[in-house]
């Protein structure tokens, strides 16, 4: 269930909010990614990475649970149609049948509750086959820009901290192979990307 606050937010965004063409984390698919790999992008958003994912040769899927950004993700590119459906963490289930090699999830797990968190690294792990890799974008804001587990714009929000998330997916069999800093232009936030492997 996503926080009504979280879900107003993102009907906005998908409406008029700006994003680049590509994301920070696309630049890391064709190291992180056996090159035409079954990847499932958790939380996709507007479809960018999925399309990424596309055109760098991967067989890309896509799930996202807000309405509106699912539809500006199938107006977006002809191809993606028939691979983004409605999901979300925790409970996002087989989406597509499951089995995938690799799953990305980019500005997602902040909107996870701590109590929510192993049930959702839980769910991201199920949908992989043996050594699969898992990548995450994690984004962690100043504690003093949260109030009551939201975030300026009304967003549930949470810092999970890379340790936490290691710890926890460790427990789930997989093994952490790469923590790296993205290099943004905030001063609120740090990015971090994490490359799994089960």
């Amino acid at each position: 269930m996503i926080a009504p606050g979280t879900s107003a937010f993102y009907d906005a965004w998908a409406a008029d909010g700006p994003e680049a063409e590509r994301s920070a984390i696309s630049r890391r698919f064709e190291a992180a990614f056996t090159r035409g790999a079954r990847v499932l992008d958790v939380g996709c958003g507007k479809g960018r990475d999925v399309v990424a994912l596309l055109e760098m040769g991967f067989d890309a899927w896509g799930v996202e649970p807000n309405d509106a950004m699912r539809a500006r993700a199938l107006a977006r590119d002809p191809r993606v149609a028939g691979r983004i459906a409605a999901a979300a963490l925790p409970g996002l289930g087989q989406p597509f049948g499951g089995g995938f090699d690799a799953v990305v999830c980019s500005a997602v797990l902040m909107h996870v509750s701590p109590e929510d968190l192993p049930g959702a690294l839980q769910a991201l792990v199920s949908v992989l086959r043996p050594a699969g890799r898992l990548l995450l974008a994690l984004p962690e804001m100043r504690a003093d820009l949260l109030a009551d587990g939201r975030d300026p714009d009304g967003r549930q929000f949470a810092n999970h901290r890379p340790e936490r998330l290691e710890s926890l997916l460790a427990g789930a069999g997989l093994a952490l192979l790469h923590c790296e800093e993205i290099a943004t232009s905030s001063v609120d936030t740090c990015w971090r990307t994490l490359l799994f492997e089960r």
